[in-house]
């Protein structure tokens, strides 16, 4: 449930226990008039007889029956209408407990929700670090070795000197190469002048730079242009969730072939991920550190209110359902 959801639910809950409150006011004004009228007729019905026989013996009940006739109705319609309220009221009373235990319910999902996203955005951080220091971090201490031994040939070897910086100057610009790439993996910038097709064919290449894999794509021309903020972001789980299953299969599949498919359906999107790969057991993965992508990837799906579905009987299949966010 998003917050939008839980905050319909909040609503209605704050109404009736509006209209609960009021229906109790409105109870406590009626039992005050009955009791008022309870008070008048014994107030009639204990006056001394010797008071109505001055002119002609007679009983209260005759002198004033029609009085107290009016009012014993009155009091048997309040009575009625009391009890119909207090009908409303076990009934409210019932919905409130309901709506509590619901909103008790959600509230605990949207805050386990929350902490996940924290934690996914710790793990992205960790990834970050990990990637720049595998990489960036340590082509750039090579880099300053190289440099260093450079400047012991230059008097001695200046040809070997020349071929050592121009060695560095690669590196430095494959370190530059390596710094844009990452980059771009966090925010893609051609979401907004591309679309979606162009921008994942741009990371598929990125990915499988070594050409290891045979990648057939399957894409729709999802346009991204003008797109709501909410509508935005579900774009770039979508990507997420794409880039981390590629990701696994290219490093743990044993395969030589992925298949990559993106649908646009009436009220969701689906995402395909397949390779030829010899699959694993999911419950063991899960227990691994080199699979902790695919707990990204469920928690992503999570995220979005989609579902998931793994097979890994002939290689590894994904299949993922998004459903769409109201502009």
């Amino acid at each position: 449930m998003d917050l939008a959801s839980y905050d319909i639910i909040q609503g209605m809950y704050d109404d009736l226990k509006k209209e609960h409150t009021r229906h109790l006011s409105e109870l406590s004004e009626k039992k005050i008039q009955i009791d008022a009228i309870d008070s008048y007729l014994n107030s009639l019905l204990n006056k001394e007889e010797s008071d109505l026989k001055v002119f002609l013996p007679r009983k209260v009940e005759t002198v004033y029956a029609d009085v107290i006739e009016q009012n014993r109705q009155q009091k048997e319609k309040l009575n009625s209408e009391c009890s119909e309220i207090e009908k409303l009221l076990h009934l409210e009373n019932k919905r409130i407990d309901q709506l509590q235990k619901v909103l008790a319910e959600k509230s605990f999902m949207i805050h386990v929700k929350q902490l996940s996203i924290l934690d996914a955005q710790e793990k992205e951080r960790q990834r970050i670090a990990r990637d720049l220091h595998d990489t960036s971090l340590q082509n750039l201490t090579h880099l300053v070795h190289k440099i260093e031994l450079s400047s012991l040939y230059i008097d001695e070897d200046p040809v070997k000197a020349k071929l050592e910086l121009a060695t560095v100057g690669k590196g430095i610009r494959k370190v530059i190469e390596e710094i844009r790439n990452s980059i771009f993996d966090l925010r893609p910038m051609s979401f907004d002048d591309l679309g979606m097709k162009e921008t994942i064919d741009k990371m598929l290449l990125l990915l499988n730079q070594e050409k290891k894999f045979h990648i057939i794509e399957d894409i729709d021309n999802i346009s991204m242009k003008q797109s709501a903020p909410t509508t935005q972001i579900l774009f770039l789980s979508i990507y997420r969730i794409i880039q981390e299953c590629v990701q696994n299969s290219l490093k743990h599949s044993g395969g030589n072939e992925i298949i990559v498919r993106l649908k646009e359906k009436d009220m969701n999107y689906k995402i395909i991920v397949q390779d030829n790969g010899t699959g694993f057991d999911v419950s063991e993965a899960a227990k691994k550190e080199k699979h902790f992508g695919l707990s990204v990837i469920r928690e992503r799906v999570y995220f979005l209110g989609g579902k998931i579905d793994i097979d890994t009987q002939d290689g590894t299949s994904i299949e993922i359902e998004i459903p769409k966010v109201d502009a």
